[in-house]
């Protein structure tokens, strides 16, 4: 979906849509609790809610707010020499107002703040935006501009206070975006600039001890783009869509990122997607910037050390893939073969504390005068995934339905030398869940997720494997009354225990019981 979001698009797009402002009032609260059985792992607690009505017949209003929280867990959990999930504390509002100012135009503007605190390193968020929509007899548009400026009030290094701005400190979008349709077609045109800057007092100030260090702690990038997307059906039952963005960036020059789908219906039930598409993505302010450095490798004062690279070129990507999909009454099913080549992938996954060993690595800098190996960020020649996605969804009657989802990915560094794994990509992946609809008022349901044999360390020394694993759950949720909704339930139902063998991977939770509460009015 490069052709119309760019650069941040190169992985794939979850599109999210919210939800309206009524034109009625209502609204909602909810809480939920998850106890540990595990004594020294911490509990979490959440609270939402929610209102949203007129304020008038032509002005509309959304409120949200949320938070939760999760106590630190034990300092060695399990006696496994590593440290567990820390305390971890967020809060975030959402406000929303919609002006209907007639049935052809419409005006919202939308605030929203958060504050994360995790083991007291805090992170606050700011965020606005303003959309017009346009419907007009040759078709419809949407302009918005937007504002989003992200704050570290503590630093990144404990027992240290150094506030800076985190990056994409302040990033202004502006965008819009024409629907014209022609005949049974549609033409889509559109354009975009964006605007991002950063100040880092503390990480963006060179290597500590250089002779440079702490002279210039900005810097800053601005992109422009346009694209078009055209949506032509070739017959009744094949459609074609074609579509390209051209960015022009300010570091890395233009871009273009083209792609062609088509959709056949070939029956009633049975259809065939398949496409092609090339994208990029331009490394992060911090990555680009030979003048950031952070602490990494587990520790700040032990660890190693890593920076951003002015060498560094952009990701591309071409992709394919090609999707049978059926649909019957009581039962849906897909299969989707995919292959993605990218170029010049950016990475740091490569490092390590080892002053013997770091020398060794492609990334390998230099050290700090304290000894700490220091490696920057780097681009893998080659990397190829490929693999089979595949889905079923059956109704089991009128009350049970079962839902089946299976992944399997080949990727692999294809670089100089011999092709080899990448970290965090299991080969094999799937999810199973049955939910069953007892009564009226009763809902239960049970779920499965399996995560097979991946590597969590790739390195010069060896591999670290993490076992293949599978974490079940169980819960319900029963509704007393129109309002009042009451869930419960058990996650890592069998108590299944993942523990991280390397600093840069996570535990699993051990079993957990929770309990929810809702009342909507």
């Amino acid at each position: 979906m490069s052709s119309l979001y760019g650069s941040d698009a190169i992985g794939g797009v979850v599109n999210i849509i919210t939800k309206k402002a009524t034109d009625s009032w209502h609204g909602s609260l909810s809480t939920t609790y998850i106890a540990q059985q595990q004594d020294d792992a911490g509990d979490t607690s959440k609270y939402a809610a929610s209102l949203s009505g007129p304020l008038s017949e032509q002005l509309l209003v959304k409120l949200y707010g949320a938070a939760d929280r999760r106590t630190a867990d034990a300092e060695d959990i399990n006696n496994s020499g590593r440290a567990g999930t820390p305390y971890r504390k967020n809060t975030s509002a959402n406000g929303e107002l919609t002006w209907l100012i007639n049935d052809d135009h419409d005006l919202n503007l939308n605030l929203d703040a958060s504050r994360r605190n995790h083991d007291d390193f805090v992170l606050r968020r700011d965020a606005a935006s303003l959309t017009h929509r346009g419907y007009y007899s040759f078709g419809d548009s949407q302009v918005s501009l937007q504002f989003d400026e992200t704050r570290n009030l503590d630093g990144t290094i404990g027992g240290q206070n150094n506030p800076n701005k985190a990056n994409k400190a302040n990033t202004w979008t502006a965008q819009g975006r024409i629907n014209l349709p022609i005949g049974d077609s549609r033409l889509s045109l559109g354009g975009e600039w964006k605007q991002e800057e950063l100040e880092d007092a503390a990480n963006l100030s060179g290597a500590p001890g250089s002779a440079t260090y702490g002279q210039d702690p900005t810097t800053e990038v601005q992109t422009q783009a346009a694209f078009v997307e055209y949506e032509v059906p070739i017959f009744d039952n094949l459609s074609l869509t074609l579509g390209n963005r051209f960015d022009n960036h300010e570091n890395f020059g233009g871009h273009n990122s083209p792609r062609a789908y088509l959709v056949w219906h070939s029956t009633d039930h049975l259809s065939f997607k398949g496409g092609w598409a090339k994208a990029f993505r331009a490394p992060t302010l911090l990555q680009n910037s030979d003048n950031w450095g952070s602490a990494s490798c587990g520790s700040a004062t032990v660890g190693c050390y890593i920076v951003g690279s002015t060498e560094l070129e952009p990701e591309v990507s071409t992709s394919r893939e090609l999707a049978m999909l059926l649909s019957y009454d009581s039962w849906d099913a897909s299969l989707t073969v995919f292959r993605n080549d990218l170029k010049d992938m950016i990475d740091i996954d490569s490092r390590t504390r080892d002053p013997v060993v770091a020398p060794t690595y492609p990334n390998f800098v230099g050290f700090l005068p304290d000894g700490r190996p220091i490696f920057a960020y780097q681009n893998i020649d080659k990397v190829r995934t490929q693999g089979v996605e595949a889905s079923l969804n059956m109704q089991l009657g009128s009350n049970l339905r079962a839902q089946f989802n299976y992944s399997y990915l080949d990727a692999e560094n294809l670089s100089a030398g011999a092709p080899h794994d990448l970290s965090h990509k299991p080969e094999h992946s799937a999810n199973a869940a049955l939910d069953w609809n007892a009564t009226e008022h009763l809902a239960l349901n049970v779920s499965a997720r399996y995560t097979g044999t991946q590597y969590t360390s790739v390195s010069t020394r060896g591999n670290t494997v993490k076992e293949a694993y599978t974490i079940y759950d169980m819960g319900g949720h029963y509704r007393v009354g129109e309002s009042l909704t009451l869930g419960a339930g058990v996650l890592n139902l069998f108590d299944k225990q993942i523990e991280n063998e390397h600093w840069g991977d996570f535990n699993e939770d051990r079993r957990q019981v929770y309990a929810s509460v809702e009342y909507q009015f």
